[in-house]
């Protein structure tokens, strides 16, 4: 038996929700599928930065059969990095409160001023892409749906899990924004316990931080509009790392029984998430015993 070292890859644009523009979509498909057999499908928020990545991970994991992988699906753009950077925030965040939109200061010369729409893209992800992927690829499975979401996407998949648990079977919120507006996504936790209650098969939960996102940055990011104090003081308020424990605290009192966290030792903002994506895809996908 032979097995090649390249899995398709298929791009198509569809129409973004609020009326203009479109989304890039990226597809990798698994490798030697056995024919009738379905795979799980790994939706890949920010698609421009992490699905060549993930798609990579998941070529790597299921070479030559030895482990299960998923179908990996990007949901990007097709722009360049500062115009990324706002239509992302446009898209993964709840609305903010003026008291909300006040903090940010003048964060927003870098991640835009426009919010709110995480409503509206949870519809996309599950009303339309969901059922076109299903058509366009025969072997995807419609019950087996994994959310990776970094950073405000991380964010945009702790909103998901707490307003839709139902909607995927596992949730990957890794270095989740949970800062945005004042912790105010928190505030779904009560109303999940009652909808976590009424399913059948709850989700399955994996959050994750890098060790060293907590820590006094020592220079200003670029495109950041802001003094070193004004951004150390940023990061100490957002609390990264110890807002992720207990996060998962808070979801297993609602009566989420799997649920795990992962502190990744000596790792940040950006260099966390290749070990994120590994360890979420082991975690969502697990091994063969």
């Amino acid at each position: 038996m032979s097995f090649s070292l390249q899995v398709p890859v298929d791009q198509f644009e569809m129409p973004h929700p609020r009326g203009d523009g479109t989304f890039k979509i990226s597809v990798a498909r698994v490798a030697h599928v056995p024919e009738g057999a379905k795979v799980p499908v790994l939706y890949v928020l920010d698609g421009d930065i992490g699905f060549a990545l993930a798609a990579e991970i998941a070529r790597l994991r299921g070479l030559m059969g030895m482990q299960p992988t998923a179908m990996v699906v990007g949901i990007g753009y097709g722009v360049d990095f500062l115009e990324f950077a706002k239509l992302r925030t446009a898209d993964l965040t709840p609305p903010l409160s003026e008291a909300g939109r006040a903090a940010l200061g003048n964060m927003t010369s870098f991640i835009g001023e426009q919010d709110g729409g995480a409503e509206a893209l949870l519809d996309f992800l599950t009303e339309t892409l969901a059922p076109e992927i299903g058509r366009r690829y025969p072997e995807a499975s419609a019950d087996d749906r994994i959310l990776f979401g970094h950073s405000l996407g991380g964010l945009f998949t702790t909103y998901a899990l707490l307003t839709r648990p139902g909607a995927f079977s596992a949730f990957l919120a890794n270095s989740p924004s949970l800062w945005w507006d004042g912790f105010a996504v928190l505030g779904h936790v009560p109303a999940f316990a009652e909808k976590l209650a009424a399913l059948e098969s709850p989700p399955r939960v994996l959050i994750g931080v890098g060790g060293q996102e907590q820590d006094a940055p020592t220079k200003v990011p670029p495109g950041i509009e802001m003094s070193l104090a004004e951004v150390q003081a940023t990061v100490a308020a957002s609390r990264m790392v110890d807002a992720v424990p207990e996060l998962a605290a808070a979801l297993t009192h609602a009566g989420l029984s799997d649920v795990e966290y992962v502190i990744y030792d000596k790792e940040d903002h950006g260099s966390v998430v290749p070990a994120a994506m590994m360890r979420g895809l082991r975690f969502a996908v697990p091994d063969r015993t």
